[in-house]
């Protein structure tokens, strides 16, 4: 029979999780930098709107 060591499933552990955790940083590093783009232009299109809404009261006066 095979007995596992400690250190066999500490060096499995090893290997396995830190690609695999490394893996999902990319991924979540990745969707930030996504979902920051997409913020950017969100934003500028509210100060658009904004900057117009701006615009038409000081005309309306």
């Amino acid at each position: 029979m095979f007995a596992p060591s400690a250190m066999g499933l500490m060096s499995l552990f090893i290997g396995l999780a830190a690609p695999i955790s490394f893996i999902v940083l990319l991924i979540w590093v990745f969707r930030i930098n996504k979902n920051s783009e997409v913020q950017v232009e969100q934003n500028k299109r509210i100060i658009e709107l904004l900057e117009k809404v701006s615009g038409d009261r000081s005309e309306g006066k």
